[in-house]
């Protein structure tokens, strides 16, 4: 994929250059759609709550040729154990889902971060750093931002990546129904000596909450703390950060018995809340990441969240400004908020598991996850769902395996040479067009670049195992979006049609 460098203009500002905004502009950019990215922020970040890149954003990243600098560099979770001291009560491993990415990818946001600044760069993308947004103005064909010096910026359509507390989302006047939890956490990036008794994640579910750790990438011996405060904090509306010595107590209290923190690199205290902005669009203006929804970080979800709503809204409002029907950008809102509010419910499930008082609902728990630690069913649902790969736009939940429908994210299945997801990028739709499995040769489809034209035979199919898994041994065809997402399946290709939406 060749997304060359392109002059920068204002068909679309970007507040926020997080990892939503980065990856919002990335995609922009492999469609060539002028676009600016403003940041409040005058340094990059430093801080890094946010962890995980789970399988289905990997596969999104690695349309923009970003997957394997992230690969490289992240520590690759490939389970957590339950702990009790020392000892390990029972192993939740990952089992690989379909994907060539089958882990969590461990790797500090501002690791991701540095990755994406650097591809901005090399496609003479610039973060405005220092820019403060405060108010919006906009009409029926432009959105104007006022920034804290009076300096205005216009441009066709806004995406407000700003975060939790969203500027963008406060200006469109759009709630963001919610409420805190009442729980407080710890953070800590610590080196540990010696290396606690768990492979890579490890929990300590006791009397005052969870007390998690996981390891991070590099040879430090990093790894993060995530404790359970809330009971120790109970009436300050304002806890301090937390001092090493305090940590230390807290872990050898709560965790491993014998490992010592020997040093610090960042520390930070977390409240937990559970938010979901009520609408994603104000008009030409649009909310993605943490401006639309926030929740704790149980299963690394929320970076994932966003650089989907990413993708999904990059595309669409691609589409919008070479041509397409303004109509594309409604389904951005009606595809990605049920997936929010969806993952919202399933956390919030399991930080009320994990944060138990009472003894016999403790005792009752415990003995439920060594019971089912050992279903490999359950194990593959559940590194299904955290893999996020189930997310589908249809009206019936995905299964591991079952015939991909429209909505449904196309199965990465092997075909000579590669696989499927080989042909996909998100500036292009994808006709794959397959022949009956022992029949004659895919019929004539003219080839194109958008969308890109793959056929699927004998020769690239041999035995027709990737026909079978998509239901297409008789032949057809799937309309792949730029976003991976089946658009249509059908009989004839003939009959498809593409909103490439050039301009004249």
């Amino acid at each position: 994929m060749d997304h060359t460098r392109h002059r920068q203009g204002s068909e679309v500002l970007i507040v926020g250059a997080g990892p939503t905004g980065m990856v919002a502009a990335l995609v922009l950019a492999a469609n060539r759609i002028p676009c600016r990215l403003i940041e409040q922020r005058p340094t990059p970040t430093s801080s890094s709550r946010a962890l995980g890149l789970q399988a289905r954003s990997m596969e999104l990243l690695a349309g923009l040729g970003l997957a394997e600098p992230i690969a490289e560099q992240a520590y690759q979770l490939s389970g957590a154990s339950i702990m009790r001291g020392d000892e390990e009560l029972t192993r939740m491993p990952w089992l690989p889902p379909d994907s060539p990415y089958p882990y969590t990818y461990v790797l500090p946001q501002q690791g991701l971060e540095t990755i994406l600044r650097r591809r901005l760069d090399e496609l003479g993308l610039d973060v405005a750093a220092g820019s403060e947004l405060v108010t919006l103005i906009q009409d029926d064909r432009s959105v104007t931002a006022r920034l804290s010096g009076g300096r205005e910026l216009t441009a066709s359509w806004l995406i407000g990546a700003d975060g939790s507390r969203s500027t963008v989302r406060e200006q469109l006047g759009i709630p963001f129904t919610g409420v805190a939890t009442g729980e407080t956490y710890y953070l800590a990036d610590a080196v540990l000596d010696p290396a606690p008794p768990v492979r890579d994640s490890g929990m300590w579910l006791g009397p005052e909450g969870p007390l998690m750790i996981m390891r991070l990438p590099g040879p430090d011996g990093l790894w993060r703390l995530f404790v359970d405060v809330t009971d120790r904090t109970a009436g300050d509306d304002r806890p301090a950060e937390p001092p090493p010595e305090l940590l230390q107590a807290l872990l050898t209290e709560r965790g491993p018995t014998s490992t010592r923190i020997t040093r610090t690199d960042w520390v930070s205290v977390y409240r937990t809340r559970l938010c979901l902005a009520d609408r994603y669009r104000g008009g030409r203006a649009f909310l993605a990441g943490d401006a639309a929804h926030v929740f704790p970080p149980f299963g690394g979800q929320g970076m994932n969240l966003g650089i989907q709503d990413a993708v999904n809204l990059g595309w669409r409002l691609a589409r919008v400004i070479k041509g397409a029907s303004p109509d594309l950008l409604d389904a951005y809102e009606a595809e990605r908020r049920p997936v929010a509010a969806e993952i919202i419910t399933k956390v919030e499930s399991r930080r009320r598991m994990y944060g138990l008082r009472n003894p016999l609902a403790r005792g009752a728990r415990d003995l439920l996850l060594r019971a089912t630690a050992g279903s490999r069913p359950l194990a593959r649902r559940t590194s299904w769902e955290n893999s996020q790969l189930d997310i589908s736009y249809a009206r019936r939940r995905p299964r591991p395996g079952a015939v991909p429908v429209e909505g449904d994210r196309l199965p990465d299945l092997p075909v000579s040479g590669g696989t499927l997801h080989d042909h996909l990028d998100p500036a292009h739709f994808t006709l794959i067009n397959f022949a009956p499995v022992g029949g004659p040769a895919a019929g004539p489809v003219e080839p194109s670049e958008d969308p890109v034209v793959v056929r699927i035979d004998d020769e690239s199919d041999p035995g027709g195992g990737t026909r079978a898994a998509c239901g297409m041994r008789r032949g057809g065809y799937l309309l792949v979006r730029p976003d991976g997402h089946i658009a249509e399946r059908g009989q004839d290709p003939s009959t498809v049609s593409v909103l490439t939406g050039e301009r004249g």
